[in-house]
């Protein structure tokens, strides 16, 4: 390992540290704020996963490529949780994670959270929020076959399990305020 290497896994380590001191208060007022929470509690670990895991040796991608996969990664598995958490957190009296210019823009209020209450606005802001969260599962996908053979199963089962989480928001009627999203 060179020691540049070495100076990038204790900044992606003091990060996730960082990441995890954030408070379980903070409102994020937009997808940037949010994007940046999720960087540091669950993107950095898909970047520190990628020297564990190995790329490799008959990839054609570039290094770059493969991280950005497995910050994708970390990302749409952490906006994942947020969109399963929903229902128990607001029974916590807790909204923080929901980009508060996305709920104001749905027509969406706190008290509509804490209330429960599947809506259309409600629906619509899940299917952004689901679309959002595709995406960053799309991205991630791209990497996989870039790892180490020995090592591509469990992110394929990390893909396969978070896309079930989203398929079952959209089967519950995206009622994640009751129904908690569950995988078979």
């Amino acid at each position: 390992m060179k020691v540049e290497e070495e100076k990038e896994d204790v900044r992606l380590a003091v990060n996730r540290v960082n990441g995890a001191s954030v408070s379980a208060s903070t409102r994020y007022q937009n997808f940037d704020e949010l994007y940046l929470y999720c960087y540091y509690v669950a993107g950095t670990v898909g970047l520190m996963s990628v020297p564990v895991m190995g790329i490799a040796p008959e990839s054609k991608a570039s290094t770059e490529t493969v991280y950005n996969a497995a910050l994708a990664l970390g990302i749409a598995n952490q906006l994942t949780n947020i969109l399963g958490d929903v229902g128990e957190d607001a029974r916590r009296g807790r909204i923080y994670d929901l980009p508060q210019d996305e709920l104001a823009q749905a027509g969406l209020s706190d008290d509509d959270i804490f209330r429960g209450k599947v809506t259309d606005k409600w629906q619509s802001f899940m299917k952004d929020q689901i679309k959002r969260a595709r995406m960053f599962l799309d991205e991630a996908e791209k990497g996989v076959a870039e790892l180490n053979s020995a090592s591509r199963w469990p992110v394929w089962a990390s893909l396969l399990l978070y896309r079930q989480i989203l398929d079952a928001i959209e089967a519950n009627g995206y009622d994640n305020f009751t129904k908690r999203p569950g995988v078979m």
